[in-house]
């Protein structure tokens, strides 16, 4: 993902709804400084930023991610390479995006560093990966705990499937080697 190409979105949605970086900083505990840094391709955003702002914007992550747009067909293609890649380094994050934004499901694979978590901070759900979705998570490799509204997290590994409803709060990789989640978003109401 070109880190110019998302500046460019995030700043066309905000002028869209008329904010100022200073408002949009205030909504979305983001500093200012640092949106116009993202906003103009110079500085790299977290995946929960991100998510943060697209929750925000009411729009679906890969809206931000992915700018095109495809006319629905009765087949559609998305080959190998193809898809949006999402990549936090400092979370130890990367989300490959299998689908286009517009579909009804919203498939990816996330591959988490040994260690890594996504955290939706201050108790907030997730928009796209967390949140405002049944999420189907199929456990490719490691091991996870997933905290949903506050409950003890739940514990799973390779082979495990878990369904998900009105959001979670947390997915973190507890086994000492990277993993992998296979993940499907519905999107609810639509």
């Amino acid at each position: 993902m070109n880190k110019l190409d998302l500046g460019t979105r995030l700043r066309a949605l905000r002028a869209e709804r008329g904010l100022s970086l200073s408002q949009l900083e205030a909504a979305t505990r983001i500093s200012s400084s640092f949106l116009s840094l993202v906003e103009s391709g110079k500085s790299d955003i977290t995946i929960s930023r991100l998510v943060r702002l697209a929750d925000f914007f009411d729009v679906d992550l890969g809206d931000l991610v992915d700018g095109s747009r495809v006319e629905r067909r009765p087949l559609e293609v998305i080959r190998d390479g193809e898809g949006s890649v999402l990549t936090s380094s400092s979370e130890g994050l990367t989300t490959r995006f299998l689908g286009h934004q517009r579909w009804q499901l919203s498939p990816r694979v996330t591959d988490y560093d040994a260690g890594a978590i996504l955290e939706i901070a201050g108790g907030e759900q997730a928009r796209e990966i967390l949140h405002h979705r049944e999420l189907f998570i199929y456990i490719v490799s490691g091991t996870f705990d997933i905290t949903v509204h506050g409950e003890d997290a739940v514990s799973v590994s390779r082979g495990d499937s878990v369904l998900i409803r009105d959001g979670a709060d947390r997915v973190a990789n507890t086994g000492r080697r990277p993993g992998r989640l296979l993940i499907v978003g519905v999107t609810l109401g639509s």
